[in-house]
């Protein structure tokens, strides 16, 4: 069953996360911007004047620059990153075994949220997994990729591992480590290049960090790992495997708080269950009859059951400076908008054909827009849900299924929308 494409606008954070943990969760980042490439300028291009109060001729110095780039994002506090993590065999053919997409938040100092996904392929293998892992207030969550269930353990106890993230800036050897300007997507840029002492999954590590606000655009590793990091996916050998890692930052300073996840104390055959939002303060009484499928995006939780139904929600961070164009350009951001800007961004698919969009209240007495839609082939209809909070924050959910099961489960699907509700 196909998925609104536009939906994929979920919100992405990311936190700190290890090249790979030894239970194969890598604690890291996840899937890299695509075209992002970085032309070299003149070193001498950095130290003319005084930048952000770094003196011209210790501009490029890193005992200057790797601490001013720690601070900027010690003071960002919250941040998402997107990474990739690619594994390949030790041949000079260099075919990829193993690729793994990371999401990640991070919401203040050991607070986080990290999910990852991972294909492997080699030989007459093949396999994925994913994993989910939280910290809160010192407790470390972990989902199992298999059972679904949670396990709890103290966060501290959890051996340190190379962290994609402020961490990996200060474990870099400064005597190994050179820096010149470069430009990456158009900004900008200070390229740090060094080494990470005794990580052979960091053999080399690049940082690239803004020139005006030393914040991390992008950080990029190079280095080997065993198989057995990689949570059963490759076949065990004494072999260290090529593996590099690209993580993209973004959306510095979002508030963001990173739920406990919710006990799981519901009957196996409840009819309903209620689902916590990852990240976003919400929550919502799902179908019992509907179970947890594989994420596809940060912050999104798909539900599969019989029939075709899928429950898609979204957490969605909206800057209302850049969100509202066109013909909402200058209208207050509401529950009206919001939903009208998701329904533009339907239009623009040419795949679905609005049906309306109308007014609906939940029963926490939250105004919110109901948007029915379906396929253009009118095989799937489908049900959204928006609904926005505190002028930046909208969220959303979207319900489907293939016509003659939509009928059926509609009033399940009102029932579901009418639960909606924030929480603290």
């Amino acid at each position: 069953m196909k998925i609104p494409l536009f939906v994929v606008a979920a919100a992405t954070f990311v936190l700190a996360a290890a090249a790979c943990g030894g239970d194969g969760d890598p604690e890291s980042v996840a899937t890299p911007v695509p075209g992002s490439t970085a032309t070299t300028t003149s070193g001498p291009s950095a130290s003319s004047g005084v930048r952000d109060g770094v003196p011209a001729d210790a501009s490029l110095d890193p005992t200057v620059v790797l601490p001013a780039i720690s601070a900027a994002m010690a003071d960002a506090g919250s941040w998402q990153v997107h990474a990739q993590m690619t594994v390949n065999n030790d041949s000079d053919a260099g075919e990829r075994l193993l690729l793994t997409t990371i999401n990640a938040a991070r919401s203040g100092p050991g607070v986080n949220i990290v999910f990852t996904s991972s294909n492997a392929t080699t030989g007459s293998i093949s396999g994925s997994t994913s994993s989910e892992t939280r910290i809160v207030d010192g407790t470390r969550y972990r989902r199992d990729p298999n059972s679904g269930e949670w396990t709890v353990s103290d966060a501290s106890d959890a051996s340190p591992g190379l962290t994609v993230d402020v961490a990996v800036v200060e474990q870099i050897d400064v005597s190994t480590t050179s820096i010149n300007v470069t430009e990456l997507e158009g900004e900008e840029v200070f390229h740090v290049t060094g080494t990470v002492p005794g990580a052979d999954a960091a053999v080399t590590a690049e940082v690239f960090a803004g020139v005006g606000d030393h914040l991390v655009r992008k950080i990029r590793l190079e280095g080997s790992a065993p198989p057995s990091n990689f949570g059963g996916l490759l076949p065990l050998s004494d072999t260290l495997l090529p593996q590099i890692v690209e993580a993209y930052y973004l959306e510095y300073g979002r508030p963001i708080e990173v739920h406990v996840p919710p006990a799981i104390e519901e009957a196996e055959n409840a009819e309903t269950r209620t689902y916590l939002s990852t990240i976003n303060p919400y929550t919502m009484v799902v179908p019992g009859g509907l179970r947890d499928a594989p994420r596809t995006e940060f912050g999104g939780e798909a539900f599969s059951g019989t029939g075709g139904e899928m429950l898609f929600i979204i957490e969605e961070y909206l800057d209302v400076e850049t969100a509202y164009v066109g013909e909402l350009a200058g209208k207050a951001p509401n529950a009206e908008t919001y939903a009208r800007r998701f329904e533009i961004e339907i239009e623009k698919s040419e795949v679905y054909e609005i049906v309306s969009n109308e007014a609906f209240i939940t029963d926490s007495g939250l105004e919110a827009r109901l948007i029915r839609f379906t396929e253009s082939d009118g095989d799937i209809q489908w049900a959204h849900l928006s609904y926005l909070h505190a002028d930046d924050f909208g969220f959303g959910a979207t319900y489907g299924a293939f016509t003659g099961r939509y009928n059926e489960i509609e009033d399940a699907i009102f029932e579901a929308f009418r639960s909606f509700e924030i929480v603290d």
